[in-house]
């Protein structure tokens, strides 16, 4: 079983954005991302740091005691009615090294692979106890294409192995929907 404690979910702060936002640009400038598309995602976060419902936010996922983001979550907490919120994770960014790792055809795969699921785990939990913050009942993860629907379904198997799980996680067309249980 994958230990859960190696990423943390956490808003950013000027200082970690920063150093997010010049790591990831170096990286991408190397050859492991496209940098006009970390240029953008850049821009997108650096004007969606703070919460406001409704509209979308960026957290990040960090290895502990670091101030970059192996991973950027975009977040949204919206309404279903008057009485229902639900908190949806519409996207999230790997660090370029860890997506150049992820898409490799070495062993170094099966590593970035450990460390996607560990940060996807580790998104879906912090976004769930965002959701109770936010008074939201439903978290909603959406995959775009049909292997991100894949993995969605292979986190929800890996959800439900968590221990003293609080979720009740279920594939609903193209979304992962995680529920208190």
């Amino acid at each position: 079983m994958i230990s859960k404690q190696s990423f943390v979910f956490k808003a950013f702060d000027e200082k970690s954005f920063q150093s997010t936002a010049e790591v990831w640009t170096q990286e991408a400038l190397n050859g492991l991302a496209f940098p006009s598309e970390i240029e953008q995602l850049m821009a997108w976060a650096a004007r969606h740091l703070a919460p406001q419902e409704g509209a979308s936010v960026a957290y990040g996922i960090f290895s502990p005691d670091s101030k970059v983001a192996v991973a950027i979550c975009e977040i949204v907490v919206t309404r279903k009615s008057v009485r229902s919120k639900w908190i949806k994770m519409l996207r999230v960014r790997l660090r370029p090294q860890i997506d150049d790792a992820l898409n490799s055809t070495s062993e170094a795969s099966s590593a970035g692979l450990r460390d996607a699921l560990e940060i996807f785990i580790q998104a879906t939990l912090g976004t769930f106890k965002l959701g109770k913050v936010a008074q939201a009942n439903t978290i909603k993860i959406y995959g775009r294409t049909r292997q991100q629907a894949d993995f969605l379904r292979f986190l929800g198997v890996e959800l439900e192995k968590l221990p003293h799980n609080p979720m009740m996680v279920a594939m609903e067309g193209k979304f992962l929907v995680v529920q208190s249980a």
